[in-house]
């Protein structure tokens, strides 16, 4: 049983406006990973942490940002992630 700063893989994408086909990409370029897959069902689950960071990829992609570049920026100190998207 999921503990309470656990979400499923649909209550997250819901809330973070994204699908779940969208995570699993996401998963899958390793920039927004779930804190748990269920061993049996292989089902991901997210922290409520994860929204902030889920909900900017979903804005990024919105702006048609390439994933490449998302996971580039992702990967930046906070401080620094102003100036790269101005550029961009």
């Amino acid at each position: 049983m999921p503990v309470a700063t656990e979400l499923t893989i649909g209550e997250f994408a819901r809330r973070a406006g994204l699908s779940a086909k969208a995570l699993r990409l996401y998963d899958e370029r390793g920039f927004l990973r779930p804190i748990r897959v269920d061993a049996s069902s292989g089902y991901r689950y997210y922290d409520v942490g994860q929204l902030a960071r889920a909900r900017a990829v979903a804005l990024l992609r919105r702006l048609d940002l390439p994933l490449a570049d998302i996971a580039n920026l992702l990967a930046l100190p906070p401080e620094s992630t102003e100036s790269h998207l101005r550029q961009w």
